[in-house]
């Protein structure tokens, strides 16, 4: 067992390094720009000479600029004491410095890490300690109602995350131990109370059992670990979940400056004496730890009496109530408005119907157009290609006619039948050049119209049309004015919308979409996308040939019909493959020189 000469010669050392390290923190320096560090809660006096001491000194000679000194931070109401001291930094637990950072807005700036550990954020545990003898213990459910000594009740891995890993596995923590004992330290005094049969089960800070084995201060096989935890993370027996190790945090109101200056110099230290500052990313497991337990901020959640509950739910009473006085006068109010809502139904019915007769009288204008536009487009085809035979019929009638008269063959009958086939030729000739101005009829002057307006009326003759069940997305300006046929710019939009629908609707969730925008200060962009079957090479060119159609019963005349419109508008019509699949169409067009609404 623990000899007593060990034990007392461990509270000289501890005792030693407690002197030092208080005279350390309240010595003052005469410089001009002191930097106070904080070092909040009660830790082991090891601590001091692992980490605190190398710390401090690194940084003196890192920073010369600054001079840095430790002061003590009432563990209890750190917050205001912190102001107090007016401390930029401050060292604590992650436990602390999780309420800290909630209360006050501190920032982490490193944790220490021990090189037994592989995590920053995992490296931090509790280790629930028996003797060896006690082979009734063997579980932590087996420790339910025993008496356990810890350092003391506000130590994070001293006895926090023992607490809450009885929480995690379905116990009260508060009323799980018969007893509590709290021994300010974990070694000696947790251990002798063991030995001594005052405890049955000590808390323990993750890694101390073998560190002080391996310094020779105590026989590791008088004690067995309950309930070990096995990872690879920690590279020591542990009973709990891993957390992050010890904090040092800058205040808000550091300057961003010195925060990065400390921060800087604290990763570049390295390893001293097992343990090293390092960045830690994540805390959730703290937060989880505090709002479980129901402790710091989350202290009210244990509050139960009249104030504290309306503190709690306050607002959910508040709301609870608001929604029955809302009921209560939606009953009467009900009664009330069933009439005029039974009005409104009736005249949105009438609505409707009125909308329904416009779209029928809309397609049927719009079917007319489109048909006029077909004969125009090809008749003028018909016009051209006629107009290159009938001259040769022309010039071989003059060629035929001079021959014969060059051969004096020429009679009576033969110029009857030059003269009636040029008489018919001349008349063909008037047929075409009549066909050729219908195809090219004197346009009417341009009127100023609203593309938003064409394009709303577009979209509600696609929703009653084939495509109706197809959702086609629409954004554009209130307004967007430009001079136009209006009809024409209708069809436009409406046949390239067709052509997404079309495309879009064997793709298991089709997706159309119209858009207006601003191509520059001068013009407008029509842009119709849908997420249809990618095109190839050959299908793409097919697409922007005139007349030439990608579908397979496809004649093409719409597409011929909308880069007519397109060219008769002065625009430019744009075809563009999307990734990974669909077609983007884009039709560009010259703003109206006043674009804004009508005064009126």
């Amino acid at each position: 067992m623990m000899k007593w000469s060990t034990v007392n010669r461990v509270r000289k050392i501890f005792n030693a390094a407690a002197s030092v390290f208080a005279a350390l923190t309240f010595c003052t320096y005469a410089h001009a720009d002191e930097i106070k560090i904080g070092i909040i809660d009660s830790f082991n006096p090891g601590l001091f000479s692992e980490t605190l001491s190398p710390t401090l000194d690194y940084l003196n000679q890192k920073l010369p600029q600054h001079q840095f000194k430790f002061v003590p931070v009432n563990s209890i109401n750190p917050a205001e004491d912190l102001k107090r001291q007016d401390v930029s930094f401050f060292i604590c637990s992650a436990g602390t410095f999780h309420e800290l950072s909630l209360l006050q807005g501190a920032m982490h700036i490193a944790t220490r890490k021990t090189v037994l550990s592989e995590d920053p954020s995992a490296s931090e545990a509790s280790t629930f300690v028996t003797l060896a003898d006690r082979k009734d213990l063997d579980s932590l459910a087996s420790l339910k109602g025993k008496t356990v000594v810890a350092s003391q009740p506000n130590s994070f891995d001293g006895w926090l995350i023992a607490l809450h890993e009885i929480h995690k596995l379905g116990f009260n923590p508060d009323n799980f131990f018969s007893k509590a004992l709290f021994s300010h330290f974990q070694f000696p005094d947790a251990l002798m109370a063991l030995v001594e049969r005052k405890a049955d089960v000590a808390i323990l800070s993750a890694c101390l059992l073998e560190k002080m084995t391996d310094e020779g201060l105590l026989d590791q096989s008088e004690f067995k670990v309950v309930a070990p935890k096995s990872n690879t993370t920690l590279h020591c027996a542990h009973s709990t979940d891993l957390y992050p190790g010890i904090v040092f945090a800058s205040v808000e109101q550091t300057s961003p400056k010195l925060a990065w200056e400390v921060t800087s110099a604290l990763i570049s230290i390295g390893a001293t004496n097992d343990y090293e500052w390092t960045i830690a990313n994540r805390f959730s497991k703290v937060s989880d730890l505090y709002r479980d337990l129901q402790i710091g901020p989350y202290a009210y959640l244990k509050d139960w009496s009249l104030n504290g509950v309306i503190s709690r739910f306050g607002t959910e009473i508040g709301v609870a109530a608001l929604l029955l006085l809302m009921l209560i006068g939606n009953w009467f109010y009900l009664r009330r408005t069933v009439a005029k809502r039974t009005a409104q139904v009736k005249r949105t019915l009438e609505r409707q119907i009125q909308l329904e007769k416009e779209q029928r009288e809309s397609r049927l204008r719009l079917a007319q157009l489109e048909k006029f536009g077909v004969i125009s487009q090809m008749s003028g085809m018909l016009a051209h290609e006629c107009q290159q035979p009938l001259m040769a019929i022309n010039n071989y009638l003059a060629g035929l006619k001079y021959h014969l008269q060059k051969e004096g063959r020429s009679d009576a009958l033969t110029a009857k039948a030059i003269s009636n086939l040029e008489s018919n030729s001349e008349r063909i000739g008037d047929i075409i050049i009549r066909v050729r101005n219908y195809a090219k009829r004197k346009r009417g002057t341009l009127k100023r119209c609203d593309l938003t307006q064409i394009a709303e009326s577009a979209l509600t003759v696609l929703a009653s049309g084939q495509y109706k069940n197809i959702p086609i997305k629409y954004q554009g300006p209130q307004h967007a004015y430009v001079s136009g046929e209006p009809l024409e710019l209708e069809l436009l939009m409406i046949n390239l919308m067709r052509n997404a629908c079309s495309a879009a609707e064997s793709q298991s969730q089709p997706a159309v979409s119209l858009t207006i925008t601003d191509a520059d200060t001068d013009h407008f962009c029509i842009e119709v996308e849908d997420n249809g079957p990618a095109l190839d090479d050959a299908g793409f060119a097919r697409l922007k040939s005139l007349g030439d159609s990608i579908k397979p019963n496809g004649m093409g005349i719409g597409l011929s019909l909308v880069r007519g419109i397109a060219d008769s508008h002065g625009g430019t019509l744009e075809f563009s493959r999307l990734q990974p699949n669909g077609i983007s169409a884009k039709f560009t067009i010259e703003k109206d020189k006043e674009n804004e609404a009508p005064a009126g």
